[in-house]
């Protein structure tokens, strides 16, 4: 397998694959399973593993087995996942399934509601420091107060400003 044989890979993917796919969807959490499809960990995981040993990364010795060295990945995986969906604005809770918005069951959210949700999602895509700059105008504060929180000129705040609401704009206008 290290010198690229596709027949030795197929064989410890046939040999382990069972044995990965159980480790990861034993320790899937039904948040986690919510966004995640254990077959992709799992695919992932023996991606990284191949990858790793034509590399030269991993090394093991003649007589034993890959399991551990699976197992340490998948794991790892796992846990990357896991911060990735719980990362600071990401909320597992907020999700709805299709089924329940094809079924009409979906959250009773308003107008006003749908709009903030859009507008804080099309907010994201801007640089953190320009995000802070027009989060600071949108709370009422002045050119010059902004100036003061962030150690920038009034002129580059208001530069940056007119930046992003055209980014905005952009975003929010365009046909999808």
């Amino acid at each position: 397998m290290k010198d690229g044989d596709q027949d030795a890979a197929h064989v410890l993917y046939e040999r382990y694959v069972q044995r990965v796919f159980g480790l990861v969807d034993s320790k899937l959490g039904s948040k986690l399973r919510a966004t995640t499809d254990a077959e992709d960990i799992v695919q992932s995981v023996f991606k990284s593993m191949f990858r790793g040993v034509q590399a030269g990364n991993y090394e093991v010795e003649p007589g034993s087995t890959l399991w551990n060295l699976l197992a340490v990945i998948s794991l790892s995986k796992l846990r990357r996942r896991a911060h990735h969906q719980t990362a600071q604005r990401r909320d597992v809770d907020r999700l709805v399934s299709l089924q329940t918005v094809a079924d009409g069951e979906a959250m009773d959210v308003s107008t006003d509601e749908f709009l903030e949700i859009c507008v804080r999602e099309t907010m994201q895509k801007l640089r953190p420091s320009d995000r802070k700059i027009l989060l600071l105008r949108i709370q009422g504060f002045t050119l010059a107060e902004i100036s003061e929180q962030t150690s920038l000129s009034c002129r580059t705040i208001a530069r940056r400003l007119r930046t992003s609401r055209k980014h905005l704009a952009s975003l929010l206008l365009e046909d999808e």
